[in-house]
């Protein structure tokens, strides 16, 4: 703007007031040895008429043609960066595969995402069946606040500059759902840092994931808690806890991985199995939950200024990444998170009843159950899960399935098809709900991993024969109206950080299994385009 008042139109000055020079422009002037030349009051007067007029036509033209770019080239340097998310989706991407467009809801067994073919009350309404295809990426909300000032990252890139790229890459491929943790995952980057204190920048991180997840149309599942890791973990909820006892053995700090209890004595065991179980009862550990549940769904975004609760971006929250209260030890653990998940469920969906809510949990049958004998080993009945009873709730929509055949030691693709048809089963003749397997993969060994961009990709048989049967049952299922809707494999890290470590589920783009997770990806969408259909019935949200 600034420039704009400076230019003048060639043959004179411009004058564009009539007060005299400042007193140091005079003193300048005589330094010099120049002389103002005087004018008429009349001269002036035509003068400054002419020049206003040129110079306010050429500051509107100025004006006009800085707006046209910042409007079409800057959308980053605004302060709501989310302002392009509000654009039609063909002024954004015509490419985008499944535009986020409404909240995904449950009609008739199916994941549907509602269209109206008119406005008011009496609106025809279509529905187009909702196919998840998709991965998991547990710590992909903390990708934002990366910057190689502070990180050696790949290529000296920004973490949202790695995030919009592989959210990119995703849509084109024809994904349309990530899974992702809304808690701490790390303590160098926490998001809450005790009850009812947060890191701003953690959720500003965990915002800006949902709104570039928006504008490639991938909608996401969050998890509100984690059983595995402390850091916000339900372990260190316990021990946040003003009701729970406190600590009188050292909790084992987390190696790579999972928190496992394989090097642990048996004093040492048996005191974290039974202190992890007063999650489920404890006072004040599930008020630091429901408080932390209560933020999050209250959260306002801070670059597009939409709350979580009416963000359609978020499909479904997880209770809880895969709950365990072992019933081998705690008299009556399967009782108690049972009770935890409807307790939980009901409140929930008090605060937000527009998203989509289920447990998290891998889908062990607890004691009693008639399918006992499909369990992967004994063990699975003693975790105090039972997967029927804890999707019955009309709270929770929708039930989940995780498979880790080599965690299990059930490596053959017999025990995996037959794990996932008990639950397809299950859910269709007990629940009347529909399933996804949210998560499944194969372990290769790390030596055989690719790790560089640019390689000619190695095929990997073995994770290849998983995952295209996988596929298989979730193409019939969705041509035949099954009731298992979607699967999420384990999984896809973004190339960011420089020296990560790398588990044998890992999978990258340049593998010979993105190209079937490409074609899969590309099926269900167009069995998605071929179902829609008339569903007058649906409720108004």
């Amino acid at each position: 703007r600034a420039a704009a008042v400076g230019v003048a139109p060639a043959g004179g000055r411009c004058l564009l007031r009539a007060e005299p020079a400042p007193a140091h422009a005079r003193e300048h002037g005589r330094r010099d040895g120049r002389r103002e030349e005087m004018v008429t009051y009349k001269d002036k007067e035509l003068r400054r008429f002419n020049c206003r007029g040129k110079c306010c036509a050429l500051c509107l033209l100025i004006v006009i043609v800085s707006v046209l770019v910042l409007f079409l080239g800057h959308f980053s340097v605004l302060r709501f960066e989310g302002l392009a998310s509000q654009l039609p989706l063909f002024a954004r991407n015509a490419n985008i595969h499944w535009p986020v467009n409404g909240f995904v809801r449950v009609h008739d067994g199916e994941f549907v995402v509602v269209k109206h073919s008119d406005s008011g009350e009496d609106a025809n309404k279509t529905c187009q069946p909702f196919y998840l295809t998709g991965w998991n990426a547990w710590d992909i909300a903390g990708a934002a606040r990366i910057y190689p000032k502070y990180h050696k990252t790949v290529n000296n890139v920004t973490g949202k500059k790695a995030l919009s790229g592989h959210l990119k890459e995703a849509s084109e491929l024809g994904f349309n759902v990530v899974r992702a943790w809304a808690h701490t995952v790390d303590p160098k980057y926490p998001i809450m840092k005790a009850p009812g204190k947060y890191d701003e920048s953690g959720l500003r991180s965990l915002d800006y994931l949902l709104n570039e997840c928006r504008k490639y149309g991938i909608r996401v599942i969050l998890s509100f808690v984690d059983n595995w890791k402390y850091e916000g973990g339900v372990d260190q909820m316990v021990d946040w806890s003003e009701t729970a006892p406190k600590r009188s053995m050292e909790r084992p700090s987390d190696v790579e991985g999972d928190f496992s209890q394989l090097e642990l004595n048996e004093t040492a065991k048996e005191y974290e199995v039974r202190r992890h179980a007063l999650f489920f009862t404890d006072e004040g550990a599930e008020g630091i939950y429901k408080d932390h549940v209560a933020k999050l769904i209250s959260r306002k975004n801070y670059y597009n200024g939409r709350q979580y609760k009416n963000d359609p971006t978020i499909l479904a929250w997880n209770l809880v990444n895969e709950p365990r209260c072992e019933s081998w030890l705690v008299d009556g653990c399967a009782g108690m998170l049972q009770n935890w998940v409807e307790k939980m469920a009901k409140y929930v969906k008090e605060l937000d009843p527009k998203h989509l809510l289920t447990v998290g949990a891998e889908g062990f049958w607890g004691e009693g159950s008639s399918r006992l004998e499909n369990n992967p080993q004994h063990w699975a009945k003693d975790m105090g899960q039972d997967f029927t009873a804890n999707h019955l709730p009309s709270e929770i929509d929708f039930a989940t399935v995780h498979i880790w055949p080599d965690n299990w030691n059930q490596s053959s693709i017999d025990f995996q098809q037959d794990w996932i048809s008990q639950h397809m089963d299950e859910s269709a003749k007990v629940l009347h709900k529909p399933v996804i397997l949210q998560e499944y993969g194969k372990k290769i060994p790390l030596n055989k991993l690719i790790v560089k961009r640019g390689e000619v990709p190695t095929p990997n048989d073995a994770r290849d024969k998983v995952y295209s049967a996988v596929q298989g049952i979730v193409e019939d299922s969705a041509r035949s109206k099954g009731p298992l809707k979607g699967s999420l494999f384990w999984n896809w890290r973004m190339e960011l950080m420089v020296g990560v470590h790398e588990g044998p589920y890992t999978i990258h783009s340049t593998d010979s299994t993105f190209e079937l997770l490409h074609q899969h990806a590309q099926n269900m969408h167009k069995l998605s385009k071929a179902q829609t259909y008339s569903c007058n019935d649906i409720r108004h949200l």
